[in-house]
């Protein structure tokens, strides 16, 4: 299972070799064996497939081994490899890419994969423009033109030279089939209950607060599928999902465990914690919308930044597995991380100064003000754990915190609402700096703060036209510098992913046995003989 890595140009390769990859997890080299089936305890049940048209946490865990990106990232060594495009080509200026896509790729229907599917998802995302989740990822496209049935062309507004990445990302897009989707509304769809990719496995039933099985496309193209069948079990509960993995009821669990259980999981016969290092932060994002008074004010953004207390949310909660954030990007990508600012250590003598000075008085129980804090059930340990901790470091500068802790299904509602001041927040941060982008820029529909700046835009505009290494780094080091004057969001750990698994698996993306599979593929896993 030899990793491929295609080639974009010498100065991609550069920007490229400057990230950082995640420290492998060793796995015992074994020859691949067909058949078995695997059980995934799965914590988020999705509402859909598509996240083409409208995003949901839950989509990438299941859809990832179902559909295909024209290129991907390699969970394990963070280079980029062809997927359904086999090479591509990069003019001088970057206006202008040329994909040559695999021949012989076949939906899980039977039909042909061709350019025109390429062609026709790309321009039905421009199409609906900012409606659209993935456009963000392809607004830089002037048009995408299949020029033979293997071959598509982009070409770009302008300079590009994130549009491989954009490709790429976990959190973009995939190619969908135009001749089932053309002339539908895919997100109002059976397509979208019932998906058709050209991924390793292919969808075989939903059973709706059950699971959802996949079972191996025998017609594949990449490395594997190894394994017959995935069963998707969703099981809302960590504690749940840990007795079913030690029951030998679930084979591993996307979600992480509580860090107090990983040392007691790694020793017990049959089960392994793989810690793998990652660039997902947790961090919490304040609205910014004009509608709440108080945390509109940078004084009280300045007050809860200094009180807060990431350190001790990295010891107690976390068990010192993880890195109280320091930085207002991350430190696992250090080329785009601006060391000259930092969030600053906790000083409550600080923020209790700011808020007296901004006229904040205390009433009769200490307390100067009410927000409001909502946070979501994810996969990421710790996201409804974290505001207990804030809660606590804002009762010592006067501010009362009302916690409201929900289901992941009510989020998007919940927040539309705008009725909070303050909102749990987590994700990937990587490989690309670019990729922070979506939660940040005025225009982007994930920034969910709604926070604004036109020099911000810029500085992401920049990186994102730039093949320049010097020049990227400078945008980014300039995004860092405005947030860390408006504070529209606060960093507070650095996370690292417990990969709790049964050991008769191997393969997986995090392994560096794996083939080549993105974030979520499970086509290069299988059985160990015993």
């Amino acid at each position: 299972m030899k990793k491929v890595v295609q080639s974009v140009c010498i100065a991609f390769l550069i920007i490229m070799l400057c990230v950082p990859l995640a420290c492998p997890v060793k796995a015992e080299e074994t020859v691949p064996q067909k058949g078995g089936t695997i059980v995934v305890a799965t914590k988020l049940e999705p509402s859909w497939f598509v996240l083409n048209y409208v995003s949901d946490g839950a989509i990438q865990y299941i859809n990832r081994n179902i559909f295909s990106k024209l290129v991907a990232y390699d969970y394990n060594t963070k280079e980029l490899y062809g997927d359904l495009a086999e090479s591509w080509d990069v003019n001088d200026d970057a206006t202008e890419y040329t994909f040559h896509l695999r021949k012989n790729v076949k939906w899980h229907d039977g039909e042909d994969f061709t350019a025109e599917d390429v062609e026709w998802t790309v321009n039905d995302i421009l199409e609906k423009g900012e409606a659209a989740n993935a456009y963000i990822k392809l607004e830089q496209i002037e048009s995408c033109k299949a020029v033979d049935k293997y071959s598509v062309v982009f070409h770009m507004k302008e300079p590009s030279g994130t549009l491989l990445n954009n490709l790429a990302d976990y959190y973009g897009f995939d190619i969908l089939p135009k001749h089932i989707c053309e002339g539908i509304d895919v997100q109002e769809s059976d397509f979208n209950k019932h998906p058709i990719g050209t991924g390793p496995f292919r969808f075989k039933e939903h059973v709706a607060g059950s699971h959802i099985r996949l079972e191996a496309f025998d017609d594949y193209y990449g490395d594997g599928p190894y394994l017959d069948e995935i069963i998707f079990q969703f099981i809302p509960s960590e504690t749940t999902a840990i007795s079913a993995l030690e029951a030998g009821d679930a084979d591993w669990m996307t979600a992480s465990p509580p860090f107090a259980e990983i040392e007691r999981l790694n020793n017990i016969d049959n089960l392994a914690v793989d810690m793998d290092p990652s660039s997902i932060t947790q961090w919490i994002v304040f609205n910014l919308d004009g509608s709440r008074p108080y945390v509109d004010d940078i004084n009280v953004r300045k007050a809860i930044l200094l009180a807060i207390d990431r350190d001790e949310i990295a010891e107690k909660l976390y068990r010192g597995l993880v890195k109280a954030s320091e930085s207002w990007y991350t430190s696992i990508i250090p080329w785009a991380d601006n060391p000259d600012v930092r969030e600053p250590k906790r000083n409550v003598d600080e923020a209790n100064k700011i808020l007296d000075d901004a006229g904040y008085k205390r009433d009769a129980n200490g307390y100067r003000f009410e927000l409001t804090y909502l946070a979501f059930q994810t996969s990421i340990f710790g996201t409804t754990d974290i505001p207990t901790f804030v809660k606590q470091s804002l009762d010592d500068i006067g501010i009362k915190v009302n916690i409201g802790t929900y289901e992941w299904a009510v989020r998007s509602d919940m927040l539309a609402k705008r009725d909070w001041d303050i909102c749990a927040n987590g994700g990937d941060r990587g490989p690309d700096p670019d990729n922070f982008s979506r939660p940040l820029r005025s225009d982007s529909r994930t920034n969910l703060g709604e926070y604004k700046n036109v020099a911000l835009d810029e500085a992401f505009k920049a990186g994102a036209q730039s093949f320049d290494q010097e020049e990227r780094v400078k945008a980014y080091y300039d995004f860092q510098k405005i947030v860390s004057e408006d504070i529209p969001y606060i960093n507070i750990v650095e996370y690292v992913l417990p990969r709790v698994h049964n050991t008769q698996f191997t393969g997986f993306f995090w392994q560096d046995n794996s083939g080549n599979c993105t974030d979520h593929m499970l086509n290069t896993v299988y059985l160990q003989k015993p």
